[in-house]
């Protein structure tokens, strides 16, 4: 089963968000409610995933 799930956050910083969605991701692994989650955050400077390093509210790799 697959779920969408859109939410607008307030002016923080990605890198706040990021690691909050991250947390949120692996709590629900933990308690066996999901197999694995993947997230796209929109900024003025393109999209952030699960999978970016961020410095500065930067992809840097």
């Amino acid at each position: 089963m697959k779920a969408k799930l859109e939410i607008e956050f307030k002016e923080i910083p990605v890198e706040k968000i990021q690691q909050t969605l991250l947390e949120i991701l692996h709590a629900l692994k933990v308690v066996d409610m999901i197999e694995d989650g993947k997230f796209e955050i929109f900024t003025s400077n393109g999209v952030v995933t699960e999978k970016c390093i961020l410095q500065q509210s930067r992809v840097i790799a």
